[in-house]
């Protein structure tokens, strides 16, 4: 079995830890408000865009691959769309959105690829379309890095 390559490997860590807020939410409906977070099963998180799409539902877009210099180096990094869509009335989303914001920049953070911890950069409300139909949700971009650039040659995937 060959090792993942850096952004498979980066993108599977960001999923596990939305799967980790989606049972999070569950577990608050099941001791707070059934009715408020319906659905949170970790199921509906997502490693790629879903085929069809049921709010709540969440996943890790395609990123975008850049070089992100820093005091001592240039790094390359991506940054990786993480979406959650919401469903429900328009005052209960805005609640939900609090909730998922909190929770997940916490998880989020919390995420180490490569031995270094991502960044969440921004997060924030965004449309999210969800088959034709629009819905509202959170967007959170989520820098990871990927390797430091050295006089050797490297790549994102491993050679076999």
């Amino acid at each position: 079995m060959t090792e993942p390559d850096r952004l498979s490997a980066a993108r599977a860590a960001l999923h596990e830890a939305l799967r980790g807020m989606f049972a999070a939410l569950q577990s608050a409906a099941a001791v707070a408000d059934p009715d408020h977070v319906a659905g949170w099963h970790p199921d509906r998180a997502w490693e790629h865009v879903p085929r069809q799409l049921v709010t709540p539902a969440g996943w890790v877009e395609v990123p975008t691959v850049h070089q992100a210099p820093d005091g001592a180096s240039r790094a390359q990094s991506a940054t990786f769309p993480v979406f959650v869509a919401l469903d429900g009335e328009d005052q209960a989303q805005a609640r939900m959105q609090d909730q998922v914001l909190a929770m997940g920049w916490d998880l989020l953070s919390a995420v180490k690829v490569n031995g270094l911890r991502v960044i969440v950069q921004t997060a924030g409300p965004g449309e999210v379309d969800v088959g034709g139909t629009t819905a509202r949700g959170i967007v959170f971009s989520v820098q990871v890095g990927l390797m430091r650039t050295t006089w050797c040659s490297q790549s994102i995937v491993p050679v076999t």
